[in-house]
């Protein structure tokens, strides 16, 4: 028991947000996600365009929130309606899926027991769901 304390007391206390850059094709556009505060996908659940929300949120790179962008560029009266103007509710989907890895909805991201063979079998799973979407 002691042992897992000790591993709890190394984690840090302060890290970064975890981001990736993806690539949508069709636009020819690369945008960073971020991970998301655990208190804000839990006060985005249940609200209307909640996955549009999310994938706001999760969006640093480049600047959605730029008036410059969305409303004199899009024409639109918000960030929510020029991302729905600009992408493909396909591409908007895979979006909220990769952001989802950022926050933790990975398959493989929490494992049943240390056993090497589990975590293995996890990896496998993840890549075969990865081929499959």
């Amino acid at each position: 028991m002691g042992n897992a304390v000790n591993k709890l007391l190394e984690l840090p206390a302060d890290r970064p947000p975890d981001t990736m850059t993806v690539r949508v094709a069709r636009l020819d556009l690369d945008l960073t996600l971020r991970e998301i505060s655990y208190n804000k996908i839990t006060s985005l659940r249940g609200r209307e365009d909640a996955d549009l929300l999310y994938l706001a949120e999760s969006i640093a790179d480049p600047d959605i929130r730029d008036e410059a962008w969305w409303r004199d560029h899009m024409g639109c009266p918000s960030p929510l309606e020029a991302l729905r103007k600009l992408l493909k509710k396909g591409e908007a989907e895979r979006l909220c899926r990769m952001a989802d890895t950022l926050n933790g909805y990975a398959p493989g991201s929490v494992l049943e027991g240390p056993s090497e063979a589990l975590q293995g079998a996890a990896v496998g799973a993840a890549l075969e769901d990865l081929e499959k979407n």
